[in-house]
């Protein structure tokens, strides 16, 4: 009897254990397909970001295998942008948390390999370190040259470190997680009269650092 038992309760552990993947996606409310045209006059050449030390939270935390992902919108299909946690118990899942962008210790470090490795374009110099957050476009909004963006968000010393811890709640059960970032929200938080060219660090790309870790949600 005390055998069958427990056999019952190693099946239970197990069945509850699964893989758990997690798909970075953009959200628009256009009817034009994403990433490359949002809306009639404004469009994206260029979209991606760091998302770091990812966190799956609940009665026990599943960190991921890898530091640091390089998520980019312009990769051929989303695979690039699912992140794979395996034996996580997904019936206490409660919440995700997650850097947006680099940490402090990685860019005191100097250049990495991988999604670290500069060749990815998203490295400025060791005072600087890497770039967080990467978005350049065409809009009707921006009064620079040909009505190009370019905002690139980044910066990890002092007073402007603009890394963004990132909590989510889950309210339901689930193996496989979308978070979606909202582009609409994003681009009609910025100026871009005024902050069509960020290019190092900044007030501005704090600020709109902030502004993107209100953009990200579950799906």
């Amino acid at each position: 009897m005390k055998l069958y038992f427990l056999l019952i309760f190693l099946l239970l552990s197990f069945v509850q254990k699964a893989q758990v993947q997690i798909e970075f996606c953009l959200f628009s409310d256009s009817v034009i397909h994403t990433p490359f045209k949002i809306n009639e006059t404004d469009s994206l050449t260029k979209f991606k970001f760091y998302i770091s030390h990812l966190e799956v939270k609940g009665e026990n935390k599943h960190v991921s295998e890898k530091q640091h992902y390089l998520l980019d919108f312009h990769e051929n299909g989303s695979a690039s942008r699912i992140i794979s946690l395996n034996n996580v118990d997904t019936s206490s899942i409660l919440e995700i948390e997650f850097l947006l962008g680099v940490d402090h210790k990685t860019c005191n470090e100097g250049i990495g390999e991988g999604a670290l490795d500069p060749i990815n374009g998203m490295y400025w110099t060791w005072q600087s370190g890497y770039i967080n957050f990467k978005m350049e476009g065409v809009s009707d909004n921006s009064t620079a040259k040909q009505n190009k963006f370019q905002l690139h968000l980044g910066g990890f010393r002092k007073p402007y470190s603009s890394t963004q811890k990132i909590n989510l709640t889950l309210e339901k059960e689930t193996s496989e997680i979308k978070i979606c970032f909202d582009l609409n929200k994003f681009l009609n938080g910025v100026n871009l009269k005024n902050q069509h060219t960020i290019m190092s660090p900044s007030k501005e790309s704090v600020s709109l650092s902030k502004l993107a870790k209100t953009c990200f949600y579950v799906n």
